[in-house]
């Protein structure tokens, strides 16, 4: 990935601490780490200590590298590029190696880079081997017969210079990491520093970041003149963003986006923050959404968020409507760093779906190690799952978070781990996948996307069969609609498709006629079949079957509203997105989904921005349809982008 934005971090060599921001005297004593983009350091834990002995002692039997290198000193973690969870480990300076968690031995581990591995060498600290070689092949075998305490040996040339490293595998030493280059290291004064020593000398750099943040702030209320709402979730970024708000304004209100996947250590720091600063707290709560719908959709994926729309984006566009329907400045602790997306963020925005907030985040250009110097300055009442290992907060089994941070929920709240697992273990078995599903979190993604293969590679006679699990997932949900035989000419201007149930039941026939209306198809309604016509298409709907012929390969977004709309019928998670979103507050909720009500002038936002629509439908069952795995990406869908401006050229939204 290529970062638009990168993390500026430095080091006092004098000192040997950290700093945010050197004051022109101190340059010649200054370096700028060489971090792995972003470069978003944060400070290391006592729990991250913990790890990182664990990580040396696996590897080489003894905890000399973490005295020699890491005990007492200052130490940053930098988390770089994994397919689990890796810091680069920085101490004196210089980035040592990664410290990174293997869940198929269950361990942490850590690695030497071409830096640590000199330095470990020069010491005598580890075991090394001199080759008379310039580079050095991963997976080739270095020596037989090895008998070492070390899993890890040193690779050097006769020069001394690391060449990689190998591990002892069975008595055989083979080439696990092959350095591209080496680093020479920088030489400090190898002072021991703690928290109060950093603090001292990052008095400028934590004055200068706040007091332009603190500007920003001001800058925006005297401009809009709004009620100020800070979205607080009980994690660092929003901690810091709100007491700058505090400082800065005096009074703010507290909004908390309660997903229902909270844990509880958060829920408790969001109460005590609110009553500490005596904020006025608003709860955009979705209570059960989450798991009333996920016998609907199935486990969310990085790359399948129905969740993130039901359980956060709904309930906040509720409450905003609510309680700021003439607008209001939203403060949040987005960071450019977290994200490709939120690097390329600005810092004033308005949220797509929530227009009326004026969103801005005055940390935007911050790292972690800005927030938590601040947090650590001011003795701020920050979420003590970070010192309990927890690396993020918000939902405790989002997708996107590593099997390492999984760990962590298990060990600290088993029962709740425990309820997740269960609906797992029911998918897993709809899904018929083997335990591996679960073990190594294959089910964070939908697709058979690139870092679901590495860990795939890894698993003996796992096979990924996405059309085959795409199926069930839809056969063995709540509504359980799915497509089963399929016949598309290659064309795709004729099409039949065979689903597993009837596709109107009587009951919705009002629904549907008015859904399809909505959309200005014309209807004609033969006992049993349903004849939809459009400019670009005819539709056929019969019983179990529905079947089409177009004019052009575009008609085929008018079959793929039709099948939105069954869906819609059969499946409707109660969202209520269609009911916030209509414009004109024509869409009420009915046993059978949303029911439009006449005349509606067919701006169709109800349709596009419903989860069934945008996320099953195009994410699985076109898919399953056509045959391919991101269908979704096909040429003729209007892209939310597309329909955005639609929007905006009809004075929908802003």
């Amino acid at each position: 990935m290529i970062w638009p934005k990168v993390a500026e971090i430095y080091w006092d060599l004098e000192y040997n601490v950290p700093l945010l921001k050197p004051r022109h005297e101190d340059k010649n004593k200054i370096i700028k780490l060489n971090l792995t983009e972003p470069g978003d350091a944060r400070p290391a834990f006592n729990r991250d200590l913990d790890k990182l002995r664990e990580g040396i002692m696996n590897e080489f039997g003894d905890l000399k590298i973490f005295k020699e290198f890491f005990e007492g000193y200052f130490l940053l973690l930098n988390k770089v590029p994994h397919w689990d969870l890796m810091w680069e480990v920085v101490s004196s300076g210089n980035v040592l190696g990664q410290l990174y968690y293997d869940p198929f031995k269950d361990a942490w581990r850590f690695r030497l880079n071409s830096t640590g591995a000199y330095l470990a060498v020069r010491d005598n600290l580890v075991d090394y081997i001199i080759v008379n070689e310039k580079r050095v092949r991963e997976k080739k075998v270095i020596r037989e017969n090895y008998s070492s305490n070390s899993k890890q040996v040193v690779i050097v040339n006769k020069d001394m210079v690391p060449l990689g490293i190998a591990e002892n595998v069975n008595g055989k030493l083979v080439v696990t990491k092959s350095f591209k280059s080496f680093i020479s290291p920088v030489e400090s004064s190898l002072k021991k520093a703690d928290i109060n020593q950093v603090l001292k000398h990052n008095d400028y750099g934590i004055y200068y970041f706040e007091s332009r943040a603190k500007a920003f702030i001001y800058s925006m209320f005297a401009k809009t003149g709004k009620e100020v709402v800070v979205s607080y979730s009980g994690g660092k970024d929003s901690l810091t963003s709100l007491y700058l708000t505090i400082e800065t304004l005096g009074k703010a209100t507290l909004l908390f986006n309660d997903t229902g996947l909270e844990l509880p250590e958060t829920i408790s720091n969001v109460n005590y923050v609110a009553e500490k600063y005596g904020l006025k707290t608003v709860i955009a709560s979705a209570g059960n959404a989450f798991w009333n719908s996920v016998d609907i959709f199935g486990p969310p994926g990085k790359d399948y968020r129905w969740c993130c729309k039901i359980a956060k984006l709904v309930p906040l566009a509720k409450i905003a409507r609510v309680k700021w329907s003439n607008g209001a400045l939203n403060i949040v602790g987005q960071r450019a760093f977290e994200s490709i997306d939120r690097a390329k963020s600005p810092r004033v925005w308005r949220n797509k779906w929530i227009p009326n907030l004026l969103s801005i985040s005055p940390i935007q250009e911050w790292s972690q190690l800005h927030v938590w110097l601040y947090i650590y300055k001011y003795k701020l009442p920050y979420n003590k799952l970070y010192d309990q290992g927890f690396e993020r907060l918000g939902c405790f089994m989002c997708p996107s978070s590593t099997l390492a941070e999984f760990k962590e929920v298990e060990k600290t709240y088993p029962d709740l781990w425990n309820k997740w697992i269960s609906v797992l273990e029911s998918w897993r078995k709809r899904l018929d996948q083997p335990i591996e599903w679960i073990k190594y979190g294959l089910w964070r993604w939908l697709t058979p996307a690139r870092a679901k293969e590495r860990i795939v590679v890894r698993l003996k006679d796992y096979e990924v069969k996405w059309i085959n699990e795409y199926k069930n997932r839809l056969l063995h949900s709540k509504h359980g609609l799915a497509p089963l035989n399929i016949d598309i000419k290659d064309d795709m201007l004729e099409g039949k498709i065979i689903f597993s149930k009837k596709l109107i039941p009587e009951e919705a026939q009002l629904n549907f006629t008015s859904q399809l209306k909505m959309i200005k198809f014309n209807v004609v309604r033969y006992n049993n079949t349903w004849l939809i016509r459009s400019n670009k298409a005819d539709i056929l709907v019969e019983d179990n079957k529905l079947s089409y012929k177009l004019n052009s390969t575009e008609g085929f977004e008018d079959v793929a509203d039709t099948i939105k709309i069954i869906y819609r019928i059969h499946c409707c998670a109660k969202c209520a997105s269609c009911v916030i979103w209509c414009p004109h507050r024509l869409v009420k909720l009915t046993a059978y989904g949303p029911l439009p009500k006449v005349p509606c002038p067919g701006c169709r936002i109800c349709l596009d921005v419903c989860p069934i629509s945008d996320v099953l439908v195009e994410r699985v069952v076109i898919p399953v349809i056509l045959g391919v795995a991101d269908a979704w990406r096909r040429p003729t869908r209007a892209y939310r982008e597309d329909i955005l401006s639609a929007f905006r050229s009809m004075g929908l939204i802003p």
